[in-house]
Order: C-alpha cells, then sequence, then structure tokens
C-alpha cells in the first residue's frame, strides 16, 4: 500500500516518522508529508490557505504510481479536514481513509478557527489552553520535545471554509482512530447530530478503533497507531492481513513470494534485536553474562556495521563511510564491541537505525533493476568471492538469528526480561 501521513496543525512530516517506519517494516510505501509554510520557522506562511494544503496532498496522489494501486490517506487532527478534502478531489484514487484524533469537516465550516492567531501565524498555544485528557501519555520531557519542534501554523489555513464538491466521497471507507476521547463518545456525537462529526453520519462505511492515549499517538503510541493503519486499510483494499505481535514485529507472510518472504524474516529478525535492546539503560547495555565480553550495546554497534559491509559497501560498493572509515581495523578488530560501552543508548540505536534504513534502500534500488540473483559489485580490488543478493540476505538472517540468541541471555541477565 501506498500510504500518505498528514499532519495536523504545528507538525510537518517529521512528526510521522515512528508510525512511518513501522509502515515500511511491514512492506508498505508510507509518505509523510510536510505541508506547504510548514518547512521551518523561518517560513513564509502569509500567502499559505487551506487549498494550497489541500492541494499539495492531492499532487502526492497524482504523482503516486498506479502500479502501486490506490493510496490510503491518513490525517491528524485538523489533518483529517485536508485528507477529506483531497477525498473529494480524488475520490476514485483513494482506497481508504484513516482519521486520527480529528473529524471530515463539512463544506462550509472551518478547520480550526478556535486558536489565537499572530499575524499570519497559529502559533502552539500554552499547554493550559488543552484538556488533560489531550496530554495524556506525555510528560514534561515530552511535552518540551513537542514544543521545541513545533512551528506556527498558517492561520488562513485554520480560518478558511472546508470547500467539498464530489459526493462520491461517501463511498470511500474510513477507520476513525479515537485517543483522547472513546468510539462511544464519537458514535454519541454522531447520533446527536453535533456539526463537526455531520459527515462521518453520511459515510457509508466506518470503523471505530479506540487507541486510548492522548491526542497525538503518532507521537504516544506510533507501533500501536501503525498496527491500526495496517489492519484497518488491509481488510477495507482486500490485501492480506498484516499480523503485528505485541513487540512491534511483523509476522512474514505464510504464503508469500521468495523475495518477500526472505525480506520479511530478515525485519523480522531485525526487530528482535530492536526489542531486545528497547528501554535498557547505560548499564544494561554494558552488562555481561558469564565468561563473554559480549555486551546488548556492542551487539547494536556489531550489527550496524555488518548492515554496512554487506549491503552499501559489498552488494552496492559504496565507499566505507563514517565512523567506521576513520577506524584502523587491522589494530583494533574489536572497535564497535570495544567502543559501544562508551556510546549512549539512544545513539546506538540511532546509529543501527540509519544503517538498517540505508540497507533498506539498497535492496528496493537493486529489485527495482531485478531480482535476488544480481551479484555484489564489491569495492574496487576486492578480490573476495561475489556473491548474489540473496546470499546475502540470507547470510543478514543467519547473522541477525545467532546474535539474538545471545541478546536474549544478556537481556535476560540485565532485568529479567524473556521471551524467545
Amino acid at each position: 500500500m501506498h500510504i500518505i501521513l498528514i499532519p495536523g496543525l504545528w507538525l510537518n512530516g517529521d512528526s510521522w516518522r515512528q508510525v512511518a517506519r513501522a509502515l515500511e517494516r511491514a512492506g508498505h510505501r508510507s509518505q509523510p508529508l510536510t505541508l506547504p509554510g510548514m518547512e521551518s520557522l523561518e517560513a513564509d506562511r502569509s500567502g499559505i490557505t487551506l487549498r494550497h494544503h489541500v492541494d499539495a496532498v492531492v499532487a502526492a496522489i497524482d504523482a503516486a504510481s498506479p502500479d502501486d494501486g490506490k493510496v490510503v490517506l491518513v490525517g491528524h487532527s485538523a489533518g483529517c479536514a485536508i485528507a477529506y478534502a483531497s477525498v473529494d478531489a480524488r475520490p476514485d484514487r483513494v482506497a481508504h481513509a484513516v482519521y486520527v484524533g480529528g473529524f471530515p469537516v463539512a463544506g462550509g465550516l472551518t478547520v480550526a478557527d478556535e486558536f489565537p492567531v499572530e499575524g499570519s501565524d497559529v502559533p502552539l498555544p500554552d499547554w493550559s489552553q488543552f484538556e488533560p485528557a489531550d496530554l495524556a501519555g506525555m510528560d514534561e520531557a515530552a511535552l518540551a520535545a513537542f514544543r521545541a519542534r513545533a512551528i506556527p501554523s498558517p492561520a488562513q489555513v485554520t480560518l478558511d471554509r472546508q470547500q467539498l464538491s464530489d459526493e462520491r466521497r461517501y463511498g470511500v471507507p474510513v477507520t476513525a482512530v479515537c485517543p483522547e476521547y472513546t468510539a462511544d463518545m464519537l458514535r454519541s456525537w454522531i447520533e446527536k447530530g453535533m456539526g463537526p462529526v455531520s459527515e462521518l453520519a453520511k459515510i457509508a462505511q466506518v470503523t471505530y478503533v479506540d487507541l486510548p492515549t492522548g491526542h497525538w499517538p503518532q507521537l504516544t503510541r506510533p507501533d500501536d497507531l501503525a498496527r491500526i493503519i495496517i489492519s484497518s486499510s488491509s481488510r477495507q483494499a482486500g490485501w492480506v492481513p498484516v499480523v503485528i505481535d505485541e513487540h512491534g514485529r511483523i509476522e512474514p507472510p505464510d504464503a508469500g513470494d521468495e523475495t518477500g518472504t526472505l525480506l520479511a524474516f530478515l525485519d523480522y529478525q531485525r526487530a528482535t534485536l530492536e526489542w531486545k535492546c528497547t528501554g535498557v539503560n547505560a548499564a544494561g547495555m554494558r552488562a555481561t553474562v558469564a565468561a563473554s565480553s559480549m555486551t546488548l550495546g556492542g551487539l547494536l554497534k556489531h550489527m550496524t556495521i555488518v548492515e554496512d559491509i554487506w549491503f552499501s559497501e559489498r552488494f552496492a560498493g559504496i565507499e566505507r563511510r563514517p565512523p567506521w572509515s576513520a577506524i584502523d581495523w587491522a589494530a583494533d578488530p574489536d572497535w564497535e564491541w570495544r567502543s559501544a560501552a562508551e556510546d549512549d543508548p539512544d545513539d546506538l540505536i540511532a546509529l543501527w537505525c540509519g544503517a538498517v534504513e540505508r540497507a533498506r534502500e539498497r535492496v528496493h534500488e537493486a529489485l527495482a533493476r531485478g531480482g535476488l540473483d544480481q551479484l555484489a559489485t564489491g569495492l574496487p580490488g576486492d578480490a573476495r568471492r561475489v556473491p548474489s543478493l540473496r546470499w546475502i540476505v540470507v547470510h543478514m538472517i543467519e547473522e541477525y538469528a545467532r546474535h539474538n540468541g545471545h541478546a536474549d541471555l544478556i537481556r535476560e541477565a540485565v532485568d529479567g526480561v524473556t521471551g524467545e
């Protein structure tokens, strides 16, 4: 599926980063949008209207490859109104719409005119202006991080009136995700004929899903939100349902083709290592078991360079990148294992995630040219045997599976967490 992610007020496409990552792991193409005027604090928002935001989404729909079929639109909060207007503009190109913490605004209504305007901007208000339910799931650090990343929204976007013209929009199936309110509350508002939710009563097929958290589940419960997007959209569009376990791992397909099955098992093993290393503090990342010097931090850093070596260097022929390129490996062959003890856990995970994303990109580029039979390019002067992409993927599954056994034992010794 091609899934287009539309942010609400004060946020740009980066706010969907964790959700997008989970969607990509499940084999879907995610496209988080940064809408006009939301590129930075310094962006000029004086001439940006609601129509500019809708047109940006419509352009993304039009640019989507027909080979991917119809797109899925996901809108958050005020972004739901933008998503709905985009459904209205392209009802034949949207398979499913997911509205998260917001509603499909009816024609003639404004999108979000309740927030104070300063010139051409609507800045993020003080937290006292929000209900406690809106802020659930966010501690002081999370609220501070939100405010640091917040960008004022264009005032005209919040004040313009919704324009709709094609009633075929009512035939596009919808999932309404209810975070700071419940599905029962939303249904009661619809039954009472309340204006902001009036369009939901006209849509032919609406599924209501509770996701108890605050107003921003893409930040507080991103993996759970991704599961909802995948499962609801898959059912509606007729795709094979994707199973995501309680640790955020995508179950490999029972009857996929060779390429899909191998890549799914590789991602499953990657997700297992991430699970074993998530929530571990610096001391836990340095902990050892019995006589072994192996640590969770060392495992993460080792698999980071292994990802880069096999997919970027040996397969794609890309020169070694920092920090690996600056190391004298002959003098310090176990540098990644040893140096991991000096690294912050979040930095280790971020370093590993970057390598995984690069590896996926190399594989996607290769598969666009052909199949798993393609041979590694290798670096100039590399006299080692030249494996196929198939061999590399299978080897990486083997590498992760072996080290995940180590991670099982270390994590249990750190804090008693077990599983598989």
